[in-house]
């Protein structure tokens, strides 16, 4: 059986060729139609990308049309072409992999516990 072999153009890889500095090119849409693109670490966890991302953001015209940092969570196409909301932000972006390194800066709908009792509401059978 042939070695296993990685795709050299997968960013997400270890061993990618892409970003030899670790880090990686990432579009931002903000909500207020504002596009940002920022160079960010390969392996930062998605709060430590917001809070980069909301640094960058206060040279933006329409910044103050923005609420508070906590309101909002990003949301990214993953790769298997499921729309994913990124609610944990503890995960890193390279366990995320994105489709592309494109992430929407969405409004957070409900609190985390609604959502976690609707997932385990679902996980138990329950309408």
């Amino acid at each position: 059986m042939p070695p296993a072999v990685t795709d050299s153009l997968d960013i997400w890889a270890v061993d990618s060729q892409l970003g030899a500095d670790g880090s990686i090119s990432v579009d931002f849409l903000l909500p207020t139609g504002i596009y940002i693109n920022l160079d960010v670490p390969r392996d930062a966890t998605i709060s430590q990308i917001k809070q980069l991302l909301w640094k960058q953001a206060h040279a933006y015209p329409l910044f103050h049309l923005l609420m508070e940092i906590d309101s909002y969570m990003f949301s990214c196409v993953n790769q298997t072409a499921v729309h994913e909301e990124l609610e944990d932000e503890t995960r890193r972006l390279c366990d995320v992999r994105p489709f592309l390194p494109v992430l929407k800066l969405v409004t957070r709908n409900c609190d985390p516990g609604e959502k976690l009792d609707s997932k385990i509401g679902v996980l138990i059978g329950k309408g």
